[in-house]
């Protein structure tokens, strides 16, 4: 754990990871995790609008499943700048 540069209780998800053959999307959520709260964007003159696009993230399961979720859909829509527009993301 200690050589990952990551908080030990990522690196452990990492690492555990394998056992429970998840390891593609426990990475996603590491890496997601660490940028912080910079995933979504709330502009002050479209917040309802954002706030209605980031409702669609939500997935039974709490914050790390919508951070999947969003890498995911952000993935099928070919890594997409206007998608992001589109959902403040």
């Amino acid at each position: 754990m200690a050589e990952y540069p990551l908080d030990p209780m990522l690196s452990k998800c990492m690492i555990m990871a394998e056992t429970y053959k998840c390891v593609d999307q426990v990475i996603t959520i590491c890496s997601m995790l660490s940028v912080g709260n910079s995933i979504f964007y709330r502009p002050k003159e479209k917040m309802m609008h954002a706030d209605n696009a980031h409702k669609n993230f939500i997935r039974p399961g709490g914050d790390h499943i919508r951070l999947l979720t969003v890498y995911e859909e952000w993935k099928e829509m070919n890594y997409s700048e206007q998608w992001c527009k589109e959902n403040f993301v």
